[in-house]
């Protein structure tokens, strides 16, 4: 999407452009951006220690006051989490989110603080804290009136879907499954003012947070440094700046390029041989080409 239009779109494997498909890890963006319209809405105040939503928390351990909303969206509140899957799998931090049948408890009762908040530690507990933390704020579930409204908002063309627990609480780390052309819509309002056809979707807060947010390099992929903030990352220009990219676990990259007013959205599975990263780097050359339309070098739709 290139200045609000779509100039180049396929789609393979028998796919078609009407079809959700998973996200992963880029609901953790959509979780953020949903924080910032409750906290536009007056729900929610950003630096709101997470005891205050959560106070079970506080009785386990009080260095969980020190942690805010804030701190993570930006996944810098000094829980520990490991993405270790090895057996016993039940044991371990990712695979007890990722299949958890009561995630609220689970995120009340087992995270651990390694450290202060402030130093970056990326975990799938944060944004599922920040979902139970809004739940009881608002009294609403995320993935029911605050996430409808956002696709309403959108101008969303098609449902998008969030998978829950046995206990119906919205898997906030990885449920959302939504088209790539309304995922490019985000996308799009973080280049419009936060705006998606004159309709108000994010923030002013949220986008200066986002797009001029924290610049430092977190961490490498593959000794490409990248940053996080407010639930996107930051990938370096060669010219200088960054794009914004959101990053699901098995392929599922949007880039977001301010510098090229530039949406690229990319859904398909794992490709062999290139990481997300790889695959982030090949949008941000397409998005930087400035060739469009047929002279992107795309395959036709149904090739």
């Amino acid at each position: 999407m290139h200045d609000g239009r779509i100039v180049g779109e396929w789609y393979g494997n028998g796919d078609r452009p009407e079809r959700p498909a998973a996200v992963f890890s880029m609901t953790k963006t959509i979780v953020s951006l949903l924080l910032a319209r409750a906290v536009a809405a007056g729900h929610v105040e950003l630096d709101l220690p997470i005891t205050s939503a959560i106070p079970e928390l506080r009785q386990r351990d009080p260095r969980f006051d020190r942690i805010t909303l804030a701190d993570l969206v930006d996944m810098r509140s000094g829980i520990a989490f490991s993405e270790d899957t090895s057996f016993p799998w039940l044991n371990r931090d990712y695979p007890s989110v990722y299949y958890a049948t009561d995630l609220a408890a689970l995120v009340v009762g087992r995270p651990v603080i390694e450290a202060p908040p402030g130093r970056f530690m990326y975990n799938d507990y944060a944004p599922n804290l920040v979902g139970l933390a809004l739940e009881r704020l608002t009294g609403e579930s995320l993935d029911q009136g605050p996430f409808r409204q956002l696709w309403h908002d959108l101008g969303a063309r098609r449902p998008a879907t969030w998978a829950r627990d046995d206990r119906g609480f919205p898997h906030c780390e990885s449920g959302v499954a939504a088209t790539a052309r309304d995922l490019a819509r985000i996308g799009q309002a973080m280049l419009g003012d936060g705006r998606v056809a004159g309709r108000p979707v994010a923030p002013p807060a949220f986008l200066e947070r986002s797009l001029g947010g924290p610049d430092d390099l977190v961490t490498s992929f593959l000794d490409v440094p990248v940053g996080y903030a407010n639930g996107w990352w930051r990938l370096p220009r060669p010219a200088g700046g960054a794009d914004l990219v959101a990053m699901g676990a098995h392929g599922q990259v949007m880039l977001v390029s301010p510098a090229t007013r530039t949406v690229v959205v990319r859904l398909g599975d794992d490709h062999p041989g290139l990481s997300n990263i790889d695959i982030a780097l090949r949008l941000q050359r397409l998005a930087d080409s400035g060739c469009f339309g047929d002279e992107t070098g795309l395959p036709e739709r149904g090739r």
